[in-house]
């Protein structure tokens, strides 16, 4: 077993399927890294989320993208069936964004910051002055 905590792991989701009692979330997701050539090499995950992950990531749509802030990892081998079992918790996490080719305005809202007011345009010259 494998415990991850205070993490900054990235992921698209491309499935998301709630358990029907909400104490779970199956999802498929991938990461991706770079090799030495420039290139991305992709993984696909099949994890479950659970506990915080489960309230944080409600909602969730297919190509968001989410932070995984920590995770355990665990690969059981079954002696009776001969077999070993690959098994990816999400224990917390955020959402980080909002679908990408979906484009709606209440969705983008959530995750962008308020625009800034741009400040009063100051001529240069002593005439435009109030005093």
């Amino acid at each position: 077993m494998i415990f991850i905590k205070d993490s900054e792991a990235y992921a698209t989701v491309w499935k998301v399927n709630p358990s029907e009692n909400g104490k779970y979330i199956d999802l498929q997701v991938s990461t991706s890294e770079k090799d030495k050539e420039g290139e991305y090499i992709n993984s696909s995950w099949f994890p479950r989320c659970i506990g915080h992950a489960v309230n944080s990531l409600k909602g969730l749509e297919e190509r968001d993208r989410i932070k995984i802030k920590s995770f355990k990892i665990t690969n059981e081998y079954n002696r009776e069936k001969n077999q070993s079992y690959f098994r990816f918790l999400i224990l917390d996490a955020e959402r980080l964004d909002s679908g990408g080719n979906k484009g709606t305005a209440s969705a983008k809202s959530a995750t962008t910051k308020p625009a800034k007011k741009a400040a009063p345009k100051v001529n240069d010259t002593e005439e435009d002055l109030p005093w």
